[in-house]
């Protein structure tokens, strides 16, 4: 999954401040479900956008929890998990962001009160005919 935000504040590079992310550092995050990776693809006065990268491990996943058996043996390895915007990528946002959320920004407290301009978009990847393959299996 893919989370940009996208500001053309300007200076838009004051996003980090607000984020409590720098935007000169690529940051990674661990999670019982994968993996989340905070990265500045653009950073200048005029824009910026921050990306959060959520890798989720389906495997890992299904490892590490207690499933039930099931008549279909991969049933439990083929699912939309890594590719949809779900809860992981609520708690993600949550623990990363949180300081944001909450209003809060300590190295630049008038920021957290000034409307910005925003873009924010989540990607994740189309699924067709996944149905039709589970029923299959």
């Amino acid at each position: 999954m893919l989370l940009t935000i996208t500001t053309t504040h300007h200076p838009a590079t004051d996003l980090g401040y607000l984020l409590h992310k720098n935007p000169a550092r690529n940051q990674s995050f661990n999670f019982k479900f994968g993996i989340a990776h905070v990265i500045y693809p653009v950073a200048s006065s005029d824009k910026c956008t921050v990306a959060v990268i959520l890798d989720i491990d389906p495997v890992g996943l299904v490892r590490s929890k207690s499933y039930q058996a099931s008549v279909y043996p991969l049933e439990q390895y083929v699912n939309d998990r890594p590719y949809a915007a779900s809860s992981f990528l609520s708690v993600t946002i949550s623990k990363i962001f949180g300081t944001a959320l909450n209003g809060r920004c300590k190295e630049r407290p008038d920021l957290a009160n000034v409307k910005l301009p925003f873009e924010v978009a989540i990607s994740v990847l189309p699924c067709r005919g996944g149905e039709h393959f589970l029923r299959s299996l």
